[in-house]
């Protein structure tokens, strides 16, 4: 995982009662299913459709099109953040 840096080194102290979290997602995508995902998505389907259509856990295709958002990969509105007030 690419999260450290010189000034960000995310180290936990030593002190135990931490919890790993999707260990039951599979993380990884071949490239083309990564591109299917994005290309179902931008044509209008939702998650549980994709997540069918490709035999993957709808957390999963979430994960995808969250990964797919950050990098700007998505035309169709995803997820959108409210303005502090």
């Amino acid at each position: 995982m690419n999260t450290a840096s010189l000034s960000n080194v995310p180290i936990l102290p030593e002190t135990g009662g931490y919890e790993f979290v999707l260990e039951d997602l599979e993380l990884a995508f071949p490239k083309h299913q990564l591109k299917e995902i994005t290309k179902q998505w931008n044509n209008g389907k939702d998650v549980e459709q994709i997540a069918f259509k490709i035999r993957r856990h709808p957390d999963e295709v979430f994960l995808a099109l969250f990964h797919q958002s950050r990098k700007g990969k998505i035309k169709r509105p995803f997820a959108y953040r409210m303005k502090e007030v």
